[in-house]
């Protein structure tokens, strides 16, 4: 369980760089919208949105579970939802289908003509005085996202924000300006009267700038009594070994927070039903694996990248009771907002170059793995090392494949050492057959992964180097 401390989502990044849909470019049609409105929890789900607009808040965990609960967890009725939403008008629909046509483009088409028209979507909901849209679009104006790059409109759109006393807002203001960059600036006169409103977005931003662990403990423990999910889920990771009951009820906080990192972590502990986590139990924690992959499927919703990745391999192998579903196995790997993540972008290669879920594209997908390598992706150069060994995508060069491989490890992959043993034990195009080699390499191996570098080497002697995603 992760105890990394960052900014809230909605803080550090604009919403468009979150969540897990297609592009929302198109208009719901009449029949698709009946269909949506009709459904029993159609309403919850508005109301949910609705609130979120009266509060102002970037939370949309509530209105994407009521879509997943109503839908048996298909995750595409998101976007069909949000787009009925949309068609009536509600400000939080509205942007976060703006936000989706925003979710990556290219620097060299900032202004393009498509962006452009999202852009104006996101600025149409932020002049309704819809916060987080507004800070959305200060973003975009900062950046030079669909409108002309222009830091004073960006500052005074941040500013109008702020007007409110918005949490978010604030937060954002005292870190874009400078004035919340360490610890000590809790001292500050702006930082300070944000404190004393309550205002958990600074407090969890304070515990992440701190240095000392008590001082950093004694910030998440503000910030979570003042409602941080954020807050929640670090504490809960802090005493999970020393106290599992308690960590089950800050995870659970954090849940009913719909913090991305606690509806994962909650949604794996549901799936665990061979109690392989003892410590979940003793939490109280029992399997469900039908809430579990709801809770999974909402984090990824949300733009949580192990949560994404997860479904992914789980739709591509048949696991987690989910069936076995290519296409959109491949949507998750190839999700705009998170595409660029390393395992996304080796798991999307491995796709491309043997046509699943997508037309076959060997030479693309070998050109993925390449440029992922070069920047350091330890899955990627072993993924690429097994394409040259074997020579059943690219030419046989075993010697390349050792220098992947060799990439993999210093990487701080120590499986690679394993692949490394077996490539030497049998030599390939280029490299003579090496066992004083391949044993040198297994004990490295060991030393890391212990006896379970010799079950791998013994496995590949048998089996031989199957692709694995």
């Amino acid at each position: 369980m992760s105890t990394k401390l960052t900014l809230p989502y909605c803080v550090i990044f604009p919403m468009f760089l979150l969540g897990i849909l297609p592009s929302a470019s198109a208009a719901p049609a009449t029949d698709t919208i009946n269909a949506v409105t009709s459904n029993p929890k159609y309403s919850e789900f508005t109301e949910a949105l609705q609130k979120q607009v009266k509060e102002d808040s970037a939370d949309y965990g509530s209105a994407v579970l009521c879509v997943l609960e109503a839908t048996d967890g298909h995750e595409e009725a998101i976007d069909t939802w949000m787009r009925a939403a949309a068609s009536k008008g509600n400000a939080a629909a509205e942007r976060w289908l703006a936000n989706m046509e925003l979710s990556e483009v290219p620097k060299d088409q900032l202004l393009a003509p498509k962006i452009r028209a999202a852009c104006q979507r996101l600025l149409k909901v932020a002049n309704k005085g819809f916060v987080p849209a507004m800070l959305d679009a200060s973003i975009c104006m900062r950046r030079g996202i669909g409108v002309p790059q222009d830091e004073a409109a960006a500052n005074k759109q941040l500013m109008e924000a702020c007007r409110g006393g918005n949490f978010l807002a604030r937060a954002q203001w005292l870190v874009d300006t400078g004035r919340m960059n360490f610890a000590s600036c809790a001292s500050k006169p702006e930082v300070a009267s944000e404190i004393k409103r309550g205002n958990h977005i600074v407090m969890f931003r304070l515990a992440n700038l701190a240095t000392d662990p008590v001082e950093k403990s004694q910030w998440l423990k503000k910030a979570a009594e003042n409602g941080s999910g954020d807050a929640c889920f670090a504490l809960s990771a802090l005493s999970s070994a020393q106290n599992p009951k308690e960590s089950r009820v800050l995870l659970e906080e954090a849940v009913r927070r719909h913090q991305p990192d606690a509806l994962y972590v909650m949604g794996l502990g549901l799936l665990d039903t061979e109690s392989k986590n003892p410590a979940l139990r003793e939490a109280g924690i029992q399997p469900d694996p039908k809430r579990g992959i709801i809770l999974i499927k909402a984090a990824a919703a949300l733009g949580h990248l192990q949560s994404a990745y997860l479904l992914g391999r789980a739709y591509h192998n048949g696991l987690a009771g989910l069936p076995k579903d290519m296409q959109r196995a491949y949507s998750y790997f190839n999700d705009p907002k998170l595409r660029h993540a390393a395992a996304m972008t080796a798991s999307r290669a491995y796709m491309l170059i043997r046509g699943e879920g997508v037309k076959q594209d060997i030479a693309a997908g070998i050109k993925l793995l390449e440029d992922a390598a070069k920047v350091g992706s330890p899955q990627a150069s072993i993924m690429l090392a097994r394409e040259y060994f074997t020579g059943e995508y690219a030419p046989a060069n075993a010697r390349q494949a050792t220098q992947q491989l060799s990439d993999a490890a210093v990487a701080g992959a120590p499986a690679a050492y394993v692949f490394l043993a077996y490539v030497y034990a049998k030599g390939g195009e280029g490299l003579p057959a090496d066992a004083e080699q391949a044993r040198t390499y297994l004990r490295l191996a060991a030393m890391d992964m212990g006896d379970k570098a010799k079950q791998l080497y013994d496995d590949l002697m048998i089996h031989g180097w199957t692709p694995e995603l």
